[in-house]
């Protein structure tokens, strides 16, 4: 199979989601033709794993598990003629499956009823029928922006913002939400699908949107090209793309008629309002939606709002339990010989079995998660300006154990034992005119802390350090014989008193 991995992660999420939906819709929401994923789908069906486990698979394990890698060659079959279906179509109670079980009879080698179905689709878009679709509750929000902005100005004289209305109109009851954002960036256009999904108390099944860049990076023949960070957010509130053809508005109407109507009913009203910041802008147009949701219909019975709290509302998938926070990613970075990755001038480690390999980026405004092969390997904070984080576990051993013989190491290990340790150690790494041997004996008396424990070391220390002894082999001297701890008072044997003693008076100043 010669999908990358990551569409085919997309369509095994759908699959497992979205049971009811067909190869077909699966395909037209990814940009793929129906074959693919019927051959993923049915290997799906016959692998042991559940989704929660086939899930944490890496891309190997994956490939493996599933068996589809790229060792498949597409076969060209016979197809029927297509203006023969169309006029079939046109009679009372007819399907494509009923179709094509009639022509498969005739030619049993041709293509299958997916292909069947997605072929007649295609051909039939060339003849510009219009077709009124009917949507099921809670199955698709069409999002778009208006074309028309409006004018925020500056209290302090400086240049005007012209803020960009978001539109989404769900499919069934025609609810919509509008949302005033400074650009239509990709930062923009998340946080727009956020408060939507918020505002609405749940998810649709599918979104469907223009071809923006903050949606669609680029189409390639036979894929769409998704941008990972607006194909992360939709992964989290488990729903998916449905990106309309280019130039082909009528693929979503919805969006087209709320831009339309939205710009009638709100932003007219908004002319001569003069707005200083989005807030204020937000909270005109937030009452405005709230008035044509509750405006009756024309040709139906019913609101726009009725219509979603009746039958839509409970159809929407529930949100997930922490909203999403944006993020970002970048693809294929190398990791350096020194284990270290680079993102905006700072520098973050990863495991050392990793040096030279190619990971991914995934950051947000406070965190940065480094994939290798869609497994995360390392995690930190992002930095503020130039630096870099080091964790200790992605040395490898050899580093580590030169790291602990630095002095600024050694300096900080005797701190953690005392107050006498640390002088004793500042000696020799400061005050010795031979800095390398000073180097060696702290590194020793650590060793020596080691054996006989931190807080015997200190004692010494303790010791030692008003009888000026600092040398390395008076310290070890001092703790195999443990001096310190004898009486500091000989008692000597008693001696007779005679004239000969002079005692202590004698040396007194009044004598």
């Amino acid at each position: 199979m010669r999908l990358p991995i990551h569409l085919q992660r997309d369509i095994a999420r759908l699959h497992y989601y979205c049971i009811t939906q067909s190869d077909r819709a699966i395909a037209r929401a990814l940009g793929l033709s129906a074959h693919p994923v019927g051959v993923l789908r049915k290997a799906l069906k016959n692998c042991p794993l559940a989704w929660n486990e086939l899930s944490q698979l890496d891309d190997v394990a994956w490939l493996r598990e599933l068996g589809t890698g790229n060792c498949s060659i597409a076969q060209r079959k016979e197809a029927p003629d297509w203006n023969w279906v169309h006029q079939e179509m046109q009679r009372a109670d007819a399907t494509l499956e009923q179709l094509w079980r009639e022509w498969r009879e005739k030619s049993p080698h041709g293509i299958g009823y997916s292909q069947f179905t997605e072929s007649y689709r295609h051909w039939a878009r060339k003849l510009h029928i219009v077709m009124r679709r009917a949507h099921r509750p809670g199955e698709k929000l069409f999002v778009d922006f208006a074309g028309r902005a409006v004018e925020v100005k500056n209290r302090d004289g400086g240049a005007s913002l012209f803020a960009q209305i978001f539109v989404a109109v769900l499919g069934y009851s025609n609810k919509t939400y509008l949302r005033a954002v400074a650009t239509q960036g990709t930062a923009d256009w998340i946080q727009c699908h956020i408060q939507c999904f918020k505002a609405l108390e749940g998810v649709p099944e599918w979104v469907v949107s223009d071809n923006l860049k903050a949606a669609v990076l680029r189409r390639e023949q036979g894929r769409i090209i998704l941008n990972p960070a607006y194909r992360e957010c939709l992964q989290h509130y488990d729903t998916a793309l449905q990106p309309a053809a280019p130039r082909k508005p009528k693929h979503k109407a919805k969006a087209e008629v709320g831009v339309q109507i939205a710009q009638r009913w709100v932003l007219f009203a908004l002319r001569d309002r003069v707005f200083f910041s989005l807030g204020e802008l937000n909270q005109e147009l937030e009452k405005l939606s709230a008035v044509m949701n509750e405006r009756p219909f024309k040709k139906m019975a019913g609101s726009r709002q009725q219509r979603f709290l009746e039958s839509e509302q409970e159809a929407l998938k529930p949100l997930p339990e922490t909203a999403f926070e944006i993020c970002d990613w970048r693809y294929s970075v190398r990791v350096g010989d020194d284990y270290h990755v680079e993102h905006l001038r700072c520098f973050y480690s990863v495991p050392h079995q990793y040096r030279g390999e190619r990971v991914d980026l995934r950051f947000t405004s406070s965190t940065l998660e480094i994939f290798y092969r869609n497994r995360r390997i390392a995690i930190h904070f992002l930095l503020n300006g130039e630096g870099s984080i080091t964790v200790p576990e992605h040395r490898p051993v050899a580093h580590t154990r030169i790291l602990e013989g630095e002095p600024k190491a050694l300096l900080a290990w005797a701190g953690s034992v005392g107050v006498n340790t640390e002088k004793m150690i500042t000696h020799h790494l400061e005050n010795r005119a031979d800095i390398a041997n000073g180097a060696k004996a702290a590194r020793k008396m650590r060793d020596l802390a080691s054996i006989y424990g931190n807080q015997r070391f200190e004692e010494v220390c303790a010791y030692a350090l008003p009888l000026n002894i600092t040398a390395l082999r008076s310290i070890v001297s001092i703790l195999k014989k443990s001096p310190d701890k004898m009486n500091n008072v000989n008692i000597a044997k008693a001696q007779p008193i005679h004239e000969h003693i002079r005692g202590g008076s004698y040396y007194g100043v009044n004598r």
